[in-house]
């Protein structure tokens, strides 16, 4: 309950100063008030009057008192006084409600009204009842009740009247477009056209008149034309001169906004990390020392072997781009520290007299590092010119406004990385509160679109010099553009104070965390109180003691107080805060949260790239025909820059990338970008795709380094960029473990009655960051054309194609008339897909693939209980991810994807946590993986049927004719191909002979060569085979093994070994596939065959990268050993290798090869398979044909083999027999592997 004293304290200054008026009534016991203004013409506000009608119907006693118009008040009173004058007021009846609102109601009174209407209405004329204020504008096509229906309906006809009065004679019925545009100090555009629009147009005034007559009019029409293009040309040269002022400007602002150079002042400091710099206005000069290590471990410590020292001299210009190299040198080794820094003692002392002035002159060469447009940076001097002072008659400007923006509070500074590593000059002064158009002009000025998002910096911000604000410098370089956009329209807000008062703030010990907090602290200026002429304690003890007004004592008491101590203890007493920008100490009131932790308003959100834009001013009205398209510059490689020195802290880094690139993905052109790379790498992990995506989009084929010059004789061009990916780094710790026995696979029991423990060495999974090049990087040895591309055009092998999706397809697929205009759809009930009857090829195709992707992704059992369907994908994220493996598919068979739109996916992607995103992304890489593998492999049996079928030449055969043909059972380079004998036969078909030899394509050349020349029979070859089998009996070899696809294993499928044992699952190794085997190297650890696995695959391989659930098989000295890839390092599992004990019987690889022969049809194409040459590979390239890299590193081989001379066959078979004779057993070295 409120007193009318409380009431009057409220607004005691109100009362003294005589301008507000301020009303006082009573509800109940309680007092209340309130304050009101009237309007500058003395009438109350409609709201206003409403609200002192609610007053006065709860006190009809109510009163409304200013301290000028009413006696008892005075702007000399007491709180006391005042309170007095209130109440003598309220008590008698003086000033009540009644009498002011009559006073300062501008409405008129009903019977004027009546009377005003009657004579509107006599003349004619609508009437509206509202009053007319000077300057207002009255809008007629506004219905505010102020007139009735019929006076506003005569309004409008009197409206369409007087328009049709003022309308011209004829009715020229056009229709026009603009395509104005102006570009301040840069392009002025003005672009009409009419069109002649029959329903509008009226011209029967005009074909009554002669033609004569009409030619004569429209001479002078055109005249008239004529002259108003003449004198907008006027306008436009006098464009030209005022944009050419503007343009002046613009170069001054951008000279203005310079800052002055940061620099050492001549003093040597240590940046960390070895690295020391000094500098001053004109020079920097920096050196680092890098110690190379290697481990001792018999010291157990790492110790240095060398040191390696880099040391530069730059200019240090204030702008920051593009800074001379004066002198330096990068990466020079010293055996010794005492060398190296005798080296550099000598460097820093050859140079120490650029370094005895703050701002020494600038030699001539390197003047252009400090001017800006052409003018040199107020404070420098250049050796032998004299100080140009500017221009008396150039008006000076504030920094960092722009042309029509002096009220500019905020703006930023947004740059290009590439650029600004580049040290090329650039950035754009974006001022805010932005609208998206004008960020993406400032974008689109810097070189960012949505083809480089990772690219996009900022770089700085600015503010008005009398509206500084001091915000944390990082924070700001750091914070959304979104944040940024809504905290400047928050800091207009603010007056002069608050400004003040932000910026204390900032400067606590404790300031503000995040840009979230700074938005709210313009919704909590009460929360602090700010004394903006008190920066220490002396200051403070002197305002609370003599200023205040809260110490009352005696001034000779206040002489013997210490100002500093008290004004310390003050601080101290309420958690006060002294900054550069005064004394800061919260008021008590509570911190609310407007903004911090809550979206952007959708006002101020205006964060999205541009699409890159093509000038369509200069495109020719007719074109020509289409020449044959020319191949794309290789964009250059954008590499990700990691400042890290440490492994763990680069791999961190590369982290924190990822996650920041998987945020930006989302744009539809980003997205898109992002598939296309994952169709050509769609065996590569997730994180390694978008890594390629964000580093170089239109990679095609990427190598290691060492890998590009070994294995395909090319060249990493000089000066290319790395590709940053993530590659595996296993490392060995020995750990304690139960001991297993084999034959239980429990753990073995002691005599003490505890598990037997024994110490293993276990792998432990981890990675390191690696740099692989793109073919465009390098040069050499031609590489053939290996992209598929038989998908294009009119879809050419569309039977072919359809068949192997029809394979791939884990339900059956059908064509029907769909009546609802979709393309296909999956029926979750009879699980079979519907495609559109009279589709075009293409589309069929497209539709067929998008719906495999539902079926493989998304099928559901009808009749499970709803808990069970919990974790299915909403609709959206369906669609989505069928889309986007249709799409990639498509992209990797060459099919046209101009149709495919992704607009929709930021949208899809708005809210969704990291991690589910992460989730549908690599569900999406997965299934475009396992449908372009499985279509691979159907297409390729596909086309084996119709080699096969072909029919055949006829030509003159010999008795016997011999093919080298592909291993269907092959599983790794000693037995990818086998030599088959055919007997022609009268009709002009073959009869399948034996299989005489299963091997390398070179061995098999090299038999098929001694058949051919009568050197060899079959049955030597055959022989000669029966030896290499005893050989590679003997040979170590390693077989991966991976999870089958499909629904069976899908349990299976990426489990570690503990949780497959807790769900009562075995290793067995009929759930498995033999993806790839060969020879062991010496050496070679399961851990170099996971990392060879994981980022340098060899060519053949066709599987996924080597993964937690697959198995590796290790054959050493004729014994069998798999190991199952676990979360952590490798688990062994005798049990995956029972099946194989369990049949003894010796299998004939050659019989195997036969039976799958057997199968075929006997046609032969009467072409024998002579595995051409590489320049035969090449000419194949040239006519269209397509090849494998296996085809090129196979012949590349051959073509070295041949020049070597090697003995006859027969030779050969002699001297093996003669081996065999005199064969001795010999001790046997075993390269046993380090089992995990």
């Amino acid at each position: 309950m409120a007193s009318l004293r409380d009431s009057v304290k409220d607004y005691q200054e109100e009362l003294r100063d005589g301008i507000a008026w301020v009303a006082f009534w009573k509800e109940g016991r309680s007092w209340n008030a309130e304050l009101f203004h009237l309007e500058v013409d003395g009438t109350l506000e409609p709201f206003d009057r409403s609200r002192l009608e609610e007053i006065k119907a709860a006190d009809p006693a109510a009163v409304i008192l200013n301290g000028y118009y009413c006696g008892h008040l005075g702007e000399d009173m007491s709180l006391d006084e005042l309170t007095a004058g209130v109440r003598y007021h309220y008590e008698n009846g003086r000033n009540d409600l009644d009498g002011f609102i009559g006073a300062h109601d501008d409405r008129l009174p009903p019977e004027v009204i009546k009377e005003a209407r009657a004579a509107a209405h006599a003349a004619g004329l609508p009437f509206s009842e509202k009053p007319y204020r000077d300057g207002e504008d009255f809008d007629p096509y506004v219905f505010d009740g102020s007139m009735s229906i019929e006076d506003y309906e005569l309004m409008h006809r009197m409206i369409e009247k007087e328009r049709s009065e003022q309308m011209d004679e004829w009715k020229t019925g056009y229709s026009s477009y603009d395509r104005d545009r102006l570009d301040a100090a840069d392009k002025m555009k003005i672009e009409r056209g009419i069109y002649f629009e029959t329903k509008d147009a009226d011209i029967s005034p005009l074909t009554d008149l002669p033609l004569a007559e009409l030619m004569k009019l429209r001479e002078e029409s055109a005249a008239a034309e004529q002259t108003v293009f003449e004198n907008l040309k006027v306008q436009a040269s006098a464009w030209e001169e005022q944009a050419a002022k503007t343009l002046l400007f613009d170069k001054a602002i951008e000279y203005a906004r310079i800052p002055e150079v940061k620099h050492t002042a001549n003093k040597w400091q240590d940046e960390g990390n070895d690295r020391h710099t000094i500098s001053n206005r004109v020079y920097k000069m920096s050196y680092h020392v890098y110690e190379n290590t290697r481990y001792d471990r018999k010291a157990e410590k790492s110790i240095p072997y060398s040191y390696t020292l880099s040391w530069n001299i730059y200019t240090n210009s204030p702008h920051g781009y593009g800074q001379a190299k004066i002198a330096g040198q990068d990466r020079k080794v010293f055996a010794d520290r005492a060398a190296m820094e005798k080296y550099l003692n000598g460097r820093i002392k050859a140079y120490e007299k650029l370094f005895t002035e703050i701002s020494p002159a600038i030699p001539p060469e390197y003047a252009e590092q400090f001017r800006v447009n052409g003018q040199l940076l107020p404070g420098y001097t250049v050796e032998g010119e004299e100080i140009k002072q500017p221009a008396a008659d150039i008006p000076t400007a504030a920094p960092r406004t722009e042309p029509g923006q002096e009220t500019e509070q905020f703006a930023i500074l947004i740059d290009s990385r590439t650029r600004f590593e580049t040290g090329e000059p650039g950035g754009y002064w974006l001022s805010m509160p932005a609208t998206k158009e004008e960020l993406h002009k400032a974008m689109r000025s810097v070189g960012i679109t949505a083809d480089n998002p990772q690219d996009f910096f900022i770089h700085g911000y600015s503010d008005r010099e009398d509206r500084h604000t001091a915000l944390p410098y990082d924070m700001v370089c750091a914070a959304q553009v979104d944040e940024l956009n809504f905290l400047a329209a928050r800091l207009e807000t603010l007056d002069a104070s608050g400004i003040a008062a932000l910026n204390a703030a900032t400067q606590r010990k404790n300031g503000f965390e995040n840009i979230g907090q700074l938005i709210d602290f313009t919704y909590n200026e009460d929360f602090f109180v700010h004394i903006p002429e008190v920066h220490n304690p002396r200051e403070l003890g002197d305002y609370y003691l003599n200023k205040s007004g809260m110490v009352q004592m005696p001034a000779e008491w206040k002489n013997s107080i210490d100002l500093i101590a008290f004004g310390r203890n003050a601080a101290a007493q309420e958690k006060g805060s002294f900054t550069e920008y005064g004394y800061l100490v919260e008021s008590g009131d509570a911190w609310e949260k407007h903004f911090e932790g809550r979206d952007v308003p959708e006002d101020y959100r205006i964060m999205s790239y541009p699409q890159p834009t093509v000038e369509l001013d200069a495109a020719p009205a007719v074109q020509a025909a289409v020449p044959e398209a020319t191949p794309q510059e290789p964009r250059p490689v954008i590499p990700i820059v990691l400042t890290s020195e440490k492994p763990a802290e680069k791999l961190k880094e590369i982290t924190d990338r990822l996650e920041q690139g998987i945020t930006e993905l989302f744009d539809s052109e980003r997205y898109k970008e992002y598939l296309r790379v994952m169709s050509k790498f769609h065996n590569y992990s997730f994180n390694n795709t978008l890594l390629i995506a964000m580093q170089k989009p239109d990679a095609s084929l990427i190598a290691g380094f060492n890998a590009w010059k070994n294995n395909f004789g090319r060249n990493v061009m000089k000066g290319q960029k790395g590709i940053k990916i993530l590659a595996p780094s296993p490392f060995k710790i020995k750990k304690e473990m139960e001991k297993i026995d084999p034959q239980t696979q429990k753990a073995i029991i002691g005599k003490d009655g505890k598990p037997v423990t024994e110490e293993k060495e276990i792998t432990i999974p981890a990675f390191k960051v690696v740099s692989v090049f793109d073919v465009s990087q390098t040069e050499g040895r031609e590489l053939p054309d290996i992209a598929v591309n038989m998908l294009t055009g009119d879809v050419e092998h569309y039977k072919d194609v359809f068949a192997a999706l029809e394979k791939t397809s884990p339900v059956p697929v059908g064509f029907e008339k769909i009546e609802s205009g979709a393309h296909g759809y999956y029926h979750l009930e009879d699980k079979r897909i519907a495609l559109d009857e009279g589709m075009s090829e293409l589309q069929t195709l497209k539709t067929l693939i998008h719906e495999i992707a539902h079926a493989k992704l998304h099928d559901i059992d009808l009749n499970a209980p709803l808990e069970d369907l919990e974790n299915r994908p909403d609709r959206r994220t369906r669609e989505v991810q069928a889309e986007s493996i249709a799409y990639t598919v498509c992209q990797h068979y060459g099919l046209d994807t101009s149709d495919y739109s992704f607009g929709y996916v930021a949208g899809w992607s708005a809210g969704r946590e990291l991690a589910e995103l992460k989730s549908s992304l690599e569900t999406i890489r997965s299934a475009a993986a396992e449908i372009i593998n499985s279509i691979d492999g159907h297409i390729v049996e596909l086309q084996k049927e119709q080699a096969q079928d072909a029919p055949m030449e006829k030509a003159a055969m010999p008795e016997y004719i011999y093919k080298i043909e592909a291993n269907p059972r092959t599983t790794g380079d000693n037995d990818r191909f086998f030599l088959q004998a055919y007997l022609p036969q009268e009709n002009g078909r073959a009869k399948i002979g034996d299989v005489l030899y299963i091997g390398s394509l070179a061995k098999c050349r090299e038999l098929m060569g001694g058949l051919n020349a009568g050197e060899l029979t079959q049955g030597e070859v055959k022989e000669l085979y029966a030896k290499a089998q005893e050989v590679e009996a003997d040979k170590d070899t390693f077989s991966i093994y991976q999870l089958k696809q499909g629904d069976e294993t899908r349990d299976f499928r990426f489990e570690p070994y503990d949780r497959l044992q807790a769900a009562g699952n075995v290793v067995d190794k009929a759930n498995y596939e033999l993806v790839y085997s060969a020879p062991l190297a010496l050496g070679t650890s399961l851990e170099d065959i996971y990392t060879r696995f994981n980022i340098d695959h060899p060519a053949d391989f066709k599987g996924h990268s080597l993964s937690v659930s697959d198995v590796v098989v290790l054959h050493q000295n004729r014994q069998d050993a798999a190991h199952y890839v676990d979360s952590f390092g490798y688990k062994e599992v005798p049990e995956f290798l029972q099946e194989q004990t369990q049949q003894p019987e010796k299998i004939n690889p050659l019989k195997h090869v036969e039976d799958t022969i057997e199968q075929n049809d006997n046609n032969f194409d009467g072409i024998i398979n002579n595995t051409p040459t590489v320049d035969e590979l090449e000419a194949k390239v040239k006519a269209g044909e397509q090849i494998s890299l296996v085809d090129l590193a196979e012949a590349i081989k051959a073509d070295k083999e041949r020049g070597k001379e090697k003995p006859s066959i027969r030779a050969q078979l002699k001297a093996d027999k003669e081996r065999t004779g005199k064969k001795k057993n010999a001790k046997q070295k075993s390269q046993d592997l380090e089992r995990s």
